[in-house]
C-alpha cells in the first residue's frame, strides 16, 4: 500500500480526484493511493465499475471510518465545501485521521462559483469555519473566472480541478 493516499469526499472530491489521476505529473501523485468517499449510492456503483476503491458515507453519521487509512503517512483531503457530503466529512475525515495516527494531513478544499447559487455559498462558508484548526488550502473558485477570461459553465469544474492538483504538487505537505 502506498504511504501517501487522496481521499476523495462527495461529488466535487470525487470529480477533482479522477481529474488528478488523469492528468497528474508528479510520480507520487500517480502512485498515491486513492479513496472515493460519498453518500451518493449511484456515484460510489460508477466509480467502483471504474475500479476504483470506494467507501460509503452516511450523512446522518458523526463517523468516518478510518481502517482503510492505516498505514498511511501522508493523506490529501479533497472536497468541495457547498454541498452535504463534502462541507460535513472533510473536517471529520481530518481529525479522525489524526487521532488515529496519521502523521500528515491536509485538505485542499473548494469554495463554489457564484452561478452555483447562493445556497452552496452560505453552506461553504459556514463549513470553511470548521476547517480554521486544520491545515487546508481553499481554492475559491469564483477567482478562477477572474484569472482564467475563457472560463464557462461548460469547463469551470476542469479549471478546479487542475487548481487542486498545482496545490497537491506543489507540495503542501
Amino acid at each position: 500500500m502506498s504511504k501517501t493516499m487522496i481521499l476523495a469526499i462527495g461529488g466535487a472530491g470525487c470529480n477533482m480526484a479522477e481529474t488528478i489521476m488523469r492528468l497528474a505529473n508528479a510520480h507520487w501523485v500517480k502512485e498515491a493511493a486513492y479513496l472515493f468517499a460519498d453518500s451518493d449510492m449511484e456515484r460510489l456503483s460508477k466509480l467502483r465499475k471504474k475500479g476504483f476503491e470506494t467507501l460509503s458515507l452516511q450523512c446522518e453519521s458523526d463517523l468516518f471510518p478510518t481502517e482503510k487509512l492505516r498505514g498511511v503517512e501522508k493523506l490529501y483531503i479533497l472536497a468541495g465545501l457547498g454541498g452535504m457530503t463534502g462541507g460535513k466529512f472533510a473536517e471529520i475525515a481530518a481529525k479522525s485521521a489524526k487521532s488515529d495516527g496519521v502523521g500528515n494531513v491536509a485538505l485542499i478544499v473548494t469554495l463554489p462559483f457564484v452561478f452555483e447559487g447562493s445556497g452552496k455559498s452560505a453552506k461553504a462558508t459556514e463549513a470553511l469555519k470548521s476547517l480554521s484548526d486544520l491545515p487546508v488550502k481553499v481554492l475559491n473558485n469564483e477567482e478562477l473566472t477572474e484569472r482564467y477570461p475563457d472560463i464557462n459553465f461548460i469547463n469551470a469544474f476542469e479549471y478546479s480541478d487542475k487548481e487542486a492538483l498545482s496545490a497537491i504538487e506543489s507540495g503542501l505537505l
